[in-house]
């Protein structure tokens, strides 16, 4: 544990300090690419809002005509040979239209937060995952290059054994397969780490080399039934939240279709003279709803609404069988690290003896190798299931919505 530590401690002074998870998610949270593209429907949603707050306009018109064969007579362009008509229209809002706009454009903005949270919620289950990743494979990583340093040891111990006689060729050549096998593992890892770690800058929209936290990260779960999680998920999940804003969002687009099926009236006053005579009177325009009066936009807002319902209790049963799945996940990942630690001790217990006794000579290669084996794999084992543990707690996290309490912690 010792090199491990020693390991990634050049690392942090190599390639900078180290970043933990609560930092990563942080930094993902403004940073990633993904939330800057995002971040703009709320104002536009605003913007759609403010245009729905707006009255109508009123009209006015002006009109002049005159008798043709008197322009060119003294006095023909003027009252006596001609009339003009002046009139000022406003739009009567009976149905409500401008009411049912604003309440579809506040549901708007409500379906453009959700939608924001919606994203935000996946880029930390992306950035935490990443991290966990790279965090495997560091560790990983530094377990093999132990596993080389130690089996170059015993390489070197067994030539000055050979040239003294006390063992024969083969035990050398052994020890030098094993120190192959771990090398070529040690490239693959490394290249392993390589990916995780551009994936995860990538997320947080960095360039300079990362390099994580030697130790895994406290990540509390309560104790809980499985059913608490379920409900918990149905009040923080923000795609679920989405769903709910999406259905209220379609039922006020009805409110609005069907106030666009009542034509509203256009009325005002009219102002006329002819041969000097002033008129003055109301108007009043109506469009007779005769034919069009917005059915297939009214159709089609109820079908919406049956529509989003429809993906709401999808929804709902997929969020109850992803809490399901991660909540039996995290107690198998529990239950495997708390067995992989019982034996973690007793394989570095069996190498140090096996190693001395074999040093001794009261054992061959082959049970040295085995149990070098053995600790190697026990360490990996150990490690693996770690991270397992860690992605479990995560995924739990992610599918009840509350992955984000760990950006406070």
């Amino acid at each position: 544990m010792r090199q491990v530590a020693a390991l990634t401690l050049l690392s942090s002074v190599l390639f900078g300090q180290a970043l933990d998870l609560r930092t990563a998610l942080q930094q993902a949270a403004v940073r990633h690419p993904l939330l800057q593209s995002v971040g703009y429907t709320v104002p536009l949603a605003q913007a759609d809002s403010l245009s729905a707050s707006l009255w109508v306009n009123p009209t006015a018109q002006l009109q002049y005509t005159q008798v043709p064969s008197q322009l060119g007579a003294p006095g023909g362009l003027g009252p006596a040979y001609g009339q003009w008509q002046l009139s000022t229209m406003q739009t009567l809002d009976l149905a409500g239209l401008r009411q049912r706009r604003l309440e579809l454009a506040r549901q708007g903005i409500t379906v453009a937060g959700e939608s924001y949270n919606t994203a935000l919620q996946q880029v930390l289950a992306e950035v935490a995952l990443r991290w966990i990743d790279l965090w495997s494979a560091e560790r990983s990583l530094a377990i093999a290059r132990r596993a080389v340093t130690s089996v170059d040891s015993l390489v070197a111990i067994n030539r000055v054994r050979l040239r003294g006689q006390a063992i024969v060729p083969a035990d050398v050549w052994r020890a030098e397969m094993l120190a192959s096998q771990y090398r070529i593992q040690q490239v693959q890892l490394e290249q392993q780490r390589r990916i995780a770690q551009r994936w995860l800058q990538y997320a947080l929209a960095r360039t300079d080399s990362l390099w994580t936290s030697e130790a895994m990260p406290d990540i509390p779960i309560e104790e809980l039934p499985v059913q608490a999680w379920i409900e918990r998920a149905l009040l923080h999940r923000a795609d679920y939240r989405l769903a709910v804003a999406t259905v209220l969002a379609a039922e006020a687009n009805v409110q609005l279709q069907d106030a666009l099926g009542i034509p509203n009236p256009d009325v005002g006053i009219i102002a006329t003279q002819q041969q000097n005579v002033p008129f003055v009177g109301v108007g009043i325009t109506y469009p007779l709803p005769l034919v069009n009066r917005n059915q297939g936009e009214r159709q089609k807002a109820r079908i919406a609404v049956e529509q989003a319902r429809a993906d709401q209790q999808r929804l709902r049963a997929q969020i109850v069988a992803e809490v399901t799945v991660a909540y039996e996940q995290y107690q198998t990942a529990r239950a495997a690290l708390t067995q992989a630690q019982t034996v973690l001790a007793k394989a570095g217990d069996v190498l140090s003896t096996i190693q001395l006794a074999y040093l001794k000579g009261a054992t061959l290669i082959v049970d040295l190798l085995d149990a070098q084996r053995s600790w190697y794999e026990t360490q990996r084992s150990y490690y693996d299931a770690l991270a397992d543990y860690g992605r479990a707690a995560i995924q739990l996290l992610i599918s009840c919505g509350e992955l984000s309490n760990l950006l406070q912690r």
